[in-house]
C-alpha cells in the first residue's frame, strides 16, 4: 500500500538527516514523492519547464548546480546565464554549463526550509518517474532577494501533495546516446579497452601534474559538464572525490565495471548494466596520461 503524505513527513521526521535519495529509496518511493508531501509546507510545486526556469535562475547570481545519476554526482557554483533554448536547450555560462532534454522534465518544486543556520533553499526538477534531473541549491552568496518574486513566478495553480509515478520517456536519452556499450564491445566504435581503476588513475595524475580535465556527468534528461584543472582527489569508502572551491565530483569506484577509450581522447566509464558513468576527457597533456594506462584488456 502506498504511503500517505502524512505518513512520509512522519518517517522524515525521525531520520531528517539522511540524504534525502538515499532516505526516499530506503521507504521504497521516488523522491519525488517525498518533495510533494511537503507541498503547501516548506515545498512549492513550480512549473517544470527549462524555458520558465533557467531565464529566471539569473537573478539569483551564484548558486550550485547538480546533476548526477546512481553512481556519478556534479556540483558546480555559478551563475544560470545566456541560456539557449531549443530541443536541447543549453547554459554555457563557465563555470555553469548544461545540456537540457525537456521531455524529462515533468515535474519541478521549490524547497525553502529555515535551518539553525538560515534559510535551506532549492529547485528541483524530476522525470515523470520522479527521478532526479537536475537540482538548484542557493549559497551565502547567493542574492536573497531575488528568491520569493522567483518563486511566485514559476508557482503552477496545482499544489497537491500527491505523487503518480509514471514511465519516463525513453525515447530521449541524451546521457545514454553519448555511447553506447554494445557496440563498443562488438567493435562498431573504433576504441580500446583500458584495465580496472584506470579512471582514478587518471584523476590522481591529472591533479599532480595540472592537466586540465572535463567531466561529464548526466542522466537522460540533463547533462553536466566541469573544465578545468583539479587538484584535490581523495578516496572516501567507495566513492573517490574531487574537492575544490566551487567543484565536486563524487564517483562510485566499486560501480564502474568497464571503462573505454575513444581515438578522440575521451573516457567513458559503464556500470554493471551497461549504463554510462561518466566521461573524462583533457586538455594539453592528457594524451600522455592516457597513453600510460595503455590498452590491455582487465
Amino acid at each position: 500500500m502506498a504511503m500517505t503524505p502524512e505518513q512520509i513527513r512522519t518517517a522524515r521526521a525521525k531520520k531528517p538527516r539522511v540524504y534525502a535519495r538515499d532516505f526516499a529509496e530506503d521507504l521504497g518511493i521516488s523522491e519525488a514523492a517525498l518533495c510533494a508531501a511537503f507541498v503547501g509546507g516548506t515545498a512549492t510545486r513550480i512549473a517544470a519547464d527549462p524555458d520558465r526556469i533557467m531565464p529566471a535562475l539569473a537573478a539569483l547570481g551564484q548558486v550550485m548546480a547538480l546533476t548526477r545519476n546512481d553512481s556519478c554526482v556534479l556540483e558546480k557554483v555559478g551563475c544560470y546565464a545566456r541560456y539557449q533554448p531549443g530541443d536541447a536547450p543549453r547554459i554555457i555560462n563557465p563555470p555553469i554549463e548544461l545540456q537540457m532534454f525537456p521531455p524529462h522534465w515533468q515535474h519541478a518544486f521549490a524547497f525553502d526550509e529555515a535551518t539553525p543556520k538560515g534559510p535551506k533553499r532549492s529547485i528541483q526538477i524530476f522525470d515523470a518517474a520522479g527521478e532526479a534531473v537536475h537540482k538548484i541549491h542557493l549559497r551565502d552568496e547567493t542574492n536573497a532577494e531575488a528568491w520569493a518574486p522567483l518563486i511566485t513566478s514559476l508557482r503552477i495553480e496545482d499544489q497537491s501533495q500527491g505523487f503518480e509515478p509514471a514511465p519516463a520517456d525513453h525515447s530521449v536519452d541524451g546521457w545514454g546516446d553519448l555511447s553506447r556499450l554494445a557496440d563498443l564491445r562488438l567493435g562498431k566504435t573504433p576504441a580500446h579497452r583500458l584495465t580496472k581503476g584506470s579512471v582514478e588513475r587518471l584523476m590522481y595524475q591529472a591533479a599532480e601534474r595540472a592537466v586540465p580535465v572535463q567531466f561529464a556527468v548526466g542522466n537522460p534528461g540533463c547533462i553536466e559538464r566541469h573544465s578545468g584543472l583539479i587538484v584535490r582527489v581523495l578516496e572516501a569508502g567507495p566513492w573517490i572525490n574531487v574537492l575544490d572551491p566551487g567543484l565536486e565530483l563524487h564517483l562510485r569506484m566499486d560501480h564502474m565495471t568497464e571503462v573505454w577509450a575513444h581515438p578522440d581522447g575521451s573516457v567513458d566509464a559503464f556500470g554493471a548494466q551497461g549504463q554510462l558513468i561518466v566521461r573524462m576527457s583533457g586538455a594539453e597533456g592528457w594524451a600522455d596520461l592516457l597513453a600510460a594506462e595503455g590498452d590491455l584488456q582487465p
